[in-house]
């Protein structure tokens, strides 16, 4: 068993959590909000240390990631359980039951990224912030090994265990579910606050960042709520952040219809005319997820489902022989291209 981190120890052998805002008070026997962080006898107990739920090796979009390592594959795995209980939830057989795992002592699971030829691990499939230690003791071990450490989560995380995690952390994906707090206490029985904190706190501290945004109709498909995103993410993230615009299907405990393509076709635009990168997934989108020089609209990467093909307009070299090395920027215009290769 593995001790947690970040907690204190309270009368009559309760506990208090502190890695994430629900700052569960926990009773001996008893496990906090995200079902595998229990308390033992007056002691928080990591229950799903180095215990995954799966394993994969997944394109690298698939998290989804369209400017780290564009066309990699990543070993992806992750833990039981979730700081949320989005009644949307696409993965929730192992996110909001508990389940029987077997753990897997650190060593072999740093082997197994090492041995599986991938660019490192996505640390996805439910909520990975409460698999903290597992990540601090394997994902030192990857990085000193030159991969890489990516996460994909709901960024619902106290501040100084986050800035633990991006002392070794990569890139990440973070869902802002909607800009309306009701929403997040309604639906997902968090809270927006934190989450907005979590993302400018991961784009200063100048760890690659993606957005992901789940468009639901009737709950947060109103053009104004899109327009407050956009407005976050110009104003604190930046333009040139990424932002995923995912379909949504009925699952778990919400049986509203599909996001009809008109949906995410406003929602699409509305950012667009603001945001460098703007992607539609979920849904065959046309052209929608290729990424384009936002100066000159020439082709940089074509993607078809998980078929990925950079072009030539996408120049990782320097423009003319003895020049500066440049970052990757458009062949054609000269634009610096945010985009990790």
């Amino acid at each position: 068993m593995k001790e947690a981190s970040y907690y204190t120890k309270l009368e009559n052998n309760r506990v208090q959590c502190g890695l994430c805002p629900h700052r569960c008070r926990i009773p001996d026997g008893r496990s906090g909000f995200c079902i595998t962080r229990e308390n033992i006898g007056g002691k928080l107990i990591a229950a799903n240390y180095c215990r995954p739920v799966s394993t994969a090796i997944d394109p690298i979009e698939k998290k989804p990631l369209f400017h780290f390592y564009p066309g990699s594959e990543i070993f992806s795995t992750g833990p039981n359980g979730c700081t949320f209980k989005c009644s949307f939830c696409q993965n929730c057989e192992i996110s909001q039951e508990k389940l029987a795992t077997k753990e897997i002592q650190p060593e072999k699971f740093v082997a197994m990224i090492a041995k599986s030829g991938s660019i490192g691990i996505a640390y996805t499939y439910s909520e990975p912030t409460i698999w903290f230690e597992t990540i601090m003791d394997i994902g030192l071990q990857v990085k000193q090994l030159g991969l890489k450490n990516v996460m994909v989560t709901n960024g619902y995380i106290e501040p100084q265990p986050l800035s633990d995690l991006l002392s070794i952390v990569d890139a990440m994906n973070i869902d802002i579910k909607s800009m309306n707090p009701d929403f997040y206490k309604r639906i997902c029985k968090g809270g927006l606050p934190e989450v907005l904190r979590a993302c400018e706190t991961v784009k200063k501290a100048g760890c690659h960042l993606e957005i992901t945004h789940l468009l639901i109709p009737g709950e947060n498909d109103d053009p104004k709520e899109t327009e407050s995103l956009v407005d976050f993410m110009v104003t604190h993230l930046g333009k040139e952040t990424p932002l995923h615009i995912s379909r949504y299907f009925p699952r778990y405990r919400m049986d509203h219809a599909s996001t009809p393509s008109a949906l995410l076709e406003r929602a699409w635009q509305i950012a667009h005319d603001r945001l460098d990168y703007v992607y539609v997934g979920n849904v065959a989108a046309d052209d929608k997820e290729h990424t384009r020089c936002p100066q000159c609209g020439t082709l940089l990467i074509s993607r078809q489902g998980y078929d990925i093909r950079r072009t030539a307009s996408l120049a990782a070299e320097p423009c003319k022989p003895g020049s500066p090395h440049k970052p990757p920027h458009c062949a054609k215009c000269n634009r610096p291209i945010p985009i990790v290769l």
